[in-house]
């Protein structure tokens, strides 16, 4: 079996409402939908990051790809995105969709599931935490989280709704003291949840070391990057011992991994199959995880069904994964997937039976959201509007 072509579908989704992160905001979601074709008539399923530089990737790498054999899947990464190739150039997004794609083939091949030929299926089904945003109103005047109340009724919302056990506390948007009693406000209403918070590197360490002193006795499940870099995780993990400290943003490449093993940096690598090059390349970091003793969790970065599809079969294979993988898939308005969205029951997903990742296109769906994304061409990352040049507040003290 050899692969034929290549192509790639630029889509845009709508969200519920724009979200707030500490760098500026989301009024929806941009990804490249990806097909490669075989000489036998299979067709592989991909999805990556949007964005023309992920579209210049694709073309570079099409003609390399073209030609191949999907089932040798080393020599094509050797051959389109070496270790070389992904330090220098930065290729591992726009190949990480290209590897979904060829495992999605060898799965139709086999008449496996993904899961079972990256060496098994763990577990069934798969818990994800809530992910609660500040957010501006949409279009009908609706959905704005800007406050304490607004927070936790949003998340007795998703929790009633699709019955999640974590909830995922995105932070780095308001000053850090009422943000803290946030965190207190969202423990209160749910004392047996899992919460943990995530700033994006936006705080200082003598910030983050505040905060992690203040919610001490508010059982945190984690804190997610609430520093940038290694050495200063390396400080706030020194200074705050007690809490958990987990990161996809200092830690998150291969490089990073001995590293944060050998200086005591943090407890949790939040995983994420595109980031790392593929759910193999990604595998392959959880286990080298568990080898020094270190958990798993994993990352979100706006998945459409397809990207969410290649994180269930993941997670499905990774032992030493310890905490709900993070989810934005809830706040998507729809999807690009046959037979819709795929479906939180108790705050979990299955993970997909059929073959190779388990899900197919919905082209009129693709081609709705591909026109979409004409008329977004800024892609899916706005400037806050509310702060011009999305400065991060200081603490006073």
């Amino acid at each position: 079996m050899k692969i034929t072509d290549v192509r790639w579908t630029p889509a845009f989704i709508p969200i519920e409402s724009p979200l707030r992160y500490a760098f500026g905001a989301h009024p929806g979601f941009s990804r490249i939908i990806i097909e490669v074709q075989t000489d036998e008539g299979l067709v592989g399923l991909g999805e990556c990051y949007g964005g023309a530089s992920r579209e210049g990737q694709l073309a570079e790498m099409r003609p390399l790809l073209i030609g191949e054999d999907p089932m040798q899947l080393e020599r094509i990464r050797w051959k389109l995105a070496a270790p070389s190739s992904l330090k220098l150039f930065g290729h591992v997004l726009g190949f990480a969709g290209l590897e979904f794609a060829c495992l999605d083939l060898q799965g139709q091949i086999l008449g496996k599931p993904v899961c079972e030929i990256i060496g098994g299926k763990f577990r069934d089904e798969i818990d994800f935490s809530a992910y609660l945003f500040y957010r501006y109103a949409n279009d009908d005047g609706k959905g704005e989280i800007s406050n304490q109340d607004q927070m936790v009724a949003f998340a007795k919302e998703v929790v009633k709704k699709y019955g999640f056990e974590t909830l995922k506390y995105k932070n780095g948007v308001m000053p850090p003291d009422e943000e803290i009693e946030t965190f207190i406000a969202l423990r209160k209403a749910f004392p047996s949840l899992r919460i943990r918070l995530d700033p994006n590197a936006a705080w200082s360490v003598t910030t983050a070391v505040r905060v992690a002193r203040k919610l001490h006795d508010h059982d945190v499940e984690y804190l997610e990057d609430p520093v940038w870099g290694m050495r200063a995780m390396a400080r706030v993990n020194a200074k705050a011992p007690w809490i958990t400290l987990a990161s996809n943003m200092s830690v998150f490449a291969f490089e990073d991994l001995v590293p944060n093993a050998v200086m005591n940096i943090l407890d949790v690598v939040l995983l994420d199959p595109h980031w790392y090059g593929g759910v193999t390349r990604a595998r392959l970091a959880g286990q080298l995880c568990e080898a020094m003793g270190v958990d798993v969790g994993m990352h979100s970065g706006a998945e459409f069904g397809i990207s969410q599809a290649a994180m269930l079969h993941l997670a499905a294979s990774l032992p030493n994964l310890i905490a709900a993988p993070d989810s934005h898939y809830h706040h998507l308005a729809d999807d690009v997937i046959a037979g819709g969205k795929l479906k939180f029951v108790g705050g979990k997903m299955k993970v997909p039976t059929g073959p190779g990742l388990g899900v197919k296109l919905d082209r009129d769906k693709l081609s709705k959201y591909h026109e979409l994304s004409k008329k977004r061409a800024m892609g899916s990352w706005i400037e806050d509007p509310h702060r011009p040049g999305s400065i991060t507040y200081q603490p006073k003290w």
